[in-house]
């Protein structure tokens, strides 16, 4: 059972949305970059499913697979999406449950309008002992519906593994969730 949820983490439109954006560089003829990209691909599929094995990881980990998945979202929306990572050192041995960020980056993308005239800036920062994914709301013109079931999966989740809740903060212009880490060595 929890081999097949951590399959059900791999967004299959992800997949192939990943596989679409290599096949571009491939016509494109960017070997070196369809290269790194495939480096980063490989190292996202691999710490799915090597770290969703695992209830924590400590943030050091979970940063370095937040810049990996980052780099292929960034190949597909180029010049569109942005990402700021700014993380005190001081939080890098603190722990938190795997594979948190991936759900927040994906709803951020596929919630919000991406375009040139329009990026999307997704922040992920420290804070007060808890881990910040934030971003600006821009609506898309055709709004898919949100089931709120991934961020809730999330918050059940956190609740369990760290008994403290996570906070989600909505104004009118941005979405911001805080999820609190664990002051604790592996």
């Amino acid at each position: 059972t929890r081999y097949n949820m951590l399959m059900g983490q791999i967004n299959p439109h992800f997949f192939f949305n990943s596989l679409n954006s290599l096949s571009m560089l491939v016509r494109e003829q960017n070997e070196q970059k369809a290269l790194d990209y495939i480096d980063q691909l490989s190292y996202t599929f691999r710490y799915i499913i090597q770290n969703g094995q695992n209830q924590k990881s400590t943030l050091e980990e979970e940063i370095e697979f937040a810049h990996a998945y980052t780099e292929i979202f960034k190949v597909r929306y180029a010049d569109k999406l942005f990402f700021e990572i700014d993380i005190d050192p001081a939080y890098m041995e603190r722990q938190m449950p795997s594979l948190a960020l991936q759900p927040l980056i994906e709803n951020a993308v596929k919630h919000n309008s991406i375009t040139r005239s329009k990026p999307l800036t997704i922040s992920i920062y420290t804070k007060d002992g808890a881990i910040v994914v934030s971003n600006p709301l821009i609506p898309k013109i055709e709004s898919e519906v949100s089931t709120g079931i991934g961020l809730k999966n999330l918050s059940s989740r956190w609740l369990m593994i760290t008994e403290k809740d996570i906070e989600v903060i909505r104004t009118e212009k941005t979405f911001e969730v805080h999820l609190p880490l664990i002051n604790e060595s592996k």
